[in-house]
C-alpha cells in the first residue's frame, strides 16, 4: 500500500466528515435527519457495496487467498480480545468505563470508513475480504460485545445474528463463488446505491462531531494515551505478525486497515440502547476517527 494514497484518502474522508459538520451546523440537516442516514447507511448502503463486490469475482481472489483471510482475522481479533482486556488494566480506568474501554479495543469502525477506504485504496475486488472481516465483527459483537454493553447481564439471542448486516455478507460469500449471470438492472441499481455509501457515511459522522462538547473530547489525556496503544502501536505489531505467513498484498492490507479503523459506533449505540453512559464511547469514537487523518497513514508507513 503506497502511504501517500491512504493519507490523500485519509484527508478526503476528513473533508467529507467536515461536510457533515457544516451541513448540520448551516441547518441543512438535523438530528433525525442524520439517525435516518445512519440507518441507510447500515441497513442500504453498506451491504449493497459489499454485494456489488461480488459480482464480477476477481481470478487473483482464489479459495486459498480467502482461507488466509481467515486465519488473518483468527489472528486479528484473538490478539483485539486480549489487548481489550489488558489496556484498560494498563490505563487504569475506572471499574465503571473498563468494558467500554474494552468495546472500543475490540470493535473498530470496519462498515462506515472500513469499507469506502479498503474500497478506495485496494479496489472493490478487495471487499470480499473486508466481508470475511465482519463476519468476525458480527460474530464479537452479537454474543461478547453484548455482554460488554450490558455490564455481564446480557443475554446472547440467536435472532441477534438475522439482521442486515449478517444476510448481506451472506449473500455476498454465496455469488461470490456462484457468480450467477446478474441482470443489468439490478446489477445497475445496487451500483448507484453503492456509489452513495463513502458520502452519507461520512456526514453522519461529521453530524456527530457538530453535536459534540469538542472541548471535553481533546482535553481527554487518558483517550489520547489509549489512542497511541490501540491505534498505533498494536496494528504495527499486528502488521509485523501478518507479514509472517501472509504474502499476498491485497489480503494483509486489508486486514492491516481492518486493524487501523477507529471506534465503531456500534457500542455506543448498544450502550444507550440499554440506557448506559455512553460518554466515553462517544469521546473514543469523534477522537479516535479524528485523528486516524495521521494514525492510519503512520501505520501504513510501517507496513
Amino acid at each position: 500500500m503506497s502511504t501517500g494514497i491512504v493519507f490523500q484518502q485519509m484527508v478526503i474522508i476528513f473533508l467529507l466528515i467536515i461536510t457533515g459538520c457544516i451541513v448540520y451546523k448551516r441547518g441543512i440537516v438535523g438530528a433525525e435527519v442524520s439517525k435516518g442516514i445512519s440507518a441507510l447507511v447500515v441497513n442500504v448502503c453498506n451491504p449493497a457495496i459489499l454485494i456489488r463486490s461480488s459480482f464480477d469475482r476477481d481470478p487473483q481472489v482464489t479459495n486459498d487467498k480467502l482461507v488466509l483471510a481467515v486465519l488473518g482475522c483468527v489472528v486479528l481479533y484473538g490478539i483485539l480480545l486480549a489487548a481489550s482486556f489488558i489496556l484498560p488494566r494498563c490505563l487504569k480506568v475506572g471499574e465503571m468505563w473498563k468494558n467500554h474501554y474494552a468495546m472500543m479495543c475490540l470493535f473498530g469502525n470496519t462498515g462506515f470508513i472500513g469499507i469506502p477506504l479498503v474500497s478506495a485504496v485496494l479496489g472493490s475486488q478487495a471487499l470480499i475480504y473486508v466481508a470475511v472481516n465482519n463476519a468476525f465483527f458480527n460474530l464479537f459483537f452479537y454474543t461478547y460485545g453484548i455482554r460488554l454493553a450490558d455490564k455481564e447481564n446480557g443475554r446472547f439471542h440467536w435472532k441477534s445474528f438475522l439482521n442486515v448486516g449478517n444476510i448481506s455478507i451472506l449473500l455476498t460469500i454465496i455469488l461470490f463463488f456462484w457468480q450467477p449471470t446478474i441482470p443489468v438492472v439490478f446489477s445497475s441499481t445496487v451500483n448507484h446505491i453503492a456509489d452513495t455509501t463513502t458520502f452519507l457515511a461520512m456526514v453522519v459522522i461529521g453530524i456527530s462531531l457538530a453535536r459534540t462538547n469538542l472541548a471535553e473530547i481533546f482535553t481527554n489525556g487518558k483517550m489520547y494515551l489509549f489512542i497511541a496503544l490501540r491505534f498505533l502501536l498494536l496494528p504495527i505489531g499486528i502488521s509485523l505478525l501478518l507479514r509472517l505467513f501472509i504474502h499476498d498484498a491485497m489480503v494483509y492490507g486489508v486486514i492491516v486497515l481492518m486493524a487501523c479503523v477507529p471506534v465503531a459506533n456500534l457500542p455506543l449505540m448498544r450502550v444507550e440502547e440499554v440506557g448506559g453512559d455512553g460518554r466515553v464511547l462517544s469521546c473514543g469514537i469523534i477522537l479516535s476517527t479524528v485523528l486516524s487523518i495521521i494514525t492510519i497513514p503512520l501505520v501504513v508507513a510501517f507496513v
